[in-house]
């Protein structure tokens, strides 16, 4: 069931609808969460609801009478396995609780984006993706030998992915994938089969992602992971390529695809823009620096834009790893805004110098890097920004950072437009 939060319209308090009620039913069909609310409205909707916790209550409304209503959101699953490179496991201790909670929920996956490893799907969650076309889903695969799976999820019944897989692409299911690289443990051989049987499944299968896994200085009593290093990405880039013009060649398009991580360590020129497609895996990092080098030129090209003049200097913090990268466009902005743009690297001490992406940059980290600096404006990119809105992984706030350093901060995307 499914609790109705707000109503909107005083009409359907004429019709017996209040606040409170529990959805049951929508035309006969049992509500266990929002999804079977909206996927199974008609014209004329019959729903059954239960009021005051004890009477029942059937009630008929018009399809355009449900957007006036607000129901409780979807409680995610939690997540059963013990991933060997589980980032919520490496967590420092002190952090605010929503980060330490594992959600596993192919609901989330449909609605969010979340990567999900269906190890817990059952054959009516696999009934309801099926039979409400919850497209695409977004699947953490990893390997797809059932045993390496199984060591790399941590769970001890059976992993194996590629019969779910199978299920959902016969059924028209498109399917996002990715693969958390742990050197020496789904690499070579292994890295190799997943690729080729993951590629079976094209074109409802549109994407394999590539990232390194992310391993912080909390790691005490975790399985030891070799981090990825430059060898490693070479590696990975020399396996990878015959793939990607396998299938670019026979299909149009890479398949797979290897995040922005791989490519400054190797120290390999960025792809160009058609080589991503829609970006559709750029929330794992794959592309994000095209992208802004896109948006950069976009913005320098535009001759209808008037020149900034912003009185004072400019700070803008990112992590050490796309740093090089995006250090000539930011001299590029300042020199055509005629404002004075600095660029600062920030050093991960609350996770460990290994973690140098800038999405997992702290308020304090922060500060430490500024210190002794002068400037009047902070910018930060929002994706240090995560969870509740304007606070930081350290459960500190954009205003209290603001505070602490005396200087106005502001979030922007990383990319000019």
């Amino acid at each position: 069931m499914v609790a109705i939060e707000k109503i909107f319209h005083k009409k359907l308090y004429k019709n017996g609808l209040k606040e409170g009620y529990l959805v049951k039913k929508v035309n006969g069909i049992e509500v266990d969460d929002i999804l079977d609310i909206f996927f199974n409205l008609s014209n004329k909707s019959v729903i059954e609801v239960l009021a005051n916790g004890r009477e029942t209550k059937i009630i008929t409304l018009q399809e355009e009478d449900f957007k006036y209503l607000s129901f409780e959101g979807i409680k995610p699953k939690k997540c059963g396995c013990k991933c060997i490179f589980c980032f919520v496991d490496q967590l420092p201790k002190g952090m605010r609780r929503t980060l330490y909670f594992k959600d596993e929920d192919y609901r989330m996956s449909y609605i969010s984006g979340n990567y999900v490893t269906l190890t817990n799907l059952t054959k009516k969650d696999l009934d309801k993706i099926i039979g409400y076309k919850l497209s695409p889903l977004y699947i953490s695969v990893h390997a797809t030998d059932p045993i390496i799976r199984a060591k790399m999820l941590g769970v001890k019944r059976n992993a194996d992915i590629i019969p779910i897989l199978r299920k959902l692409v016969k059924n028209n299911i498109k399917i996002h994938t990715q693969i958390v690289l742990c050197p020496e443990i789904n690499d070579g051989e292994i890295l190799k089969k997943t690729i080729e049987d993951l590629a079976s499944f094209y074109p409802q299968l549109e994407t394999i992602a590539i990232v390194p896994v992310g391993l912080t200085s909390h790691r005490n009593g975790l399985t030891a992971i070799k981090n990825v290093n430059k060898a490693v990405s070479d590696s990975i880039f020399d396996l990878v390529l015959p793939y990607q013009q396998k299938f670019r060649k026979k299909f149009g398009t890479p398949i797979v695809f290897l995040s922005d991580e791989f490519y400054i360590l190797s120290g390999k020129k960025i792809p160009e823009a058609d080589f991503y497609g829609e970006f559709p895996q750029i929330e794992n990092g794959v592309g994000l620096l095209r992208c802004f080098i896109e948006d950069a030129k976009r913005f320098f090209e535009k001759n209808s834009i008037s020149k900034l003049c912003i009185k004072g200097n400019i700070c803008i913090v990112t992590g050490y790893l796309p740093y090089k990268k995006i250090k000539p466009y930011i001299k590029r902005l300042s020199d055509f805004t005629n404002c004075k743009i600095k660029l600062i690297p920030v050093i991960n001490d609350f996770f460990g110098n290994s973690i140098t992406v800038t999405g997992l940059i702290t308020a304090q980290d922060i500060i430490k890097s500024i210190k002794g600096k002068r400037f009047n404006y902070l910018l930060i990119p929002d994706v240090m920004l995560r969870d509740r809105k304007d606070y930081f992984l350290d459960d500190i706030s954009l205003k209290e950072l603001s505070k602490t350093i005396n200087v106005n901060a502001f979030k922007f995307s990383p990319t000019i437009s």
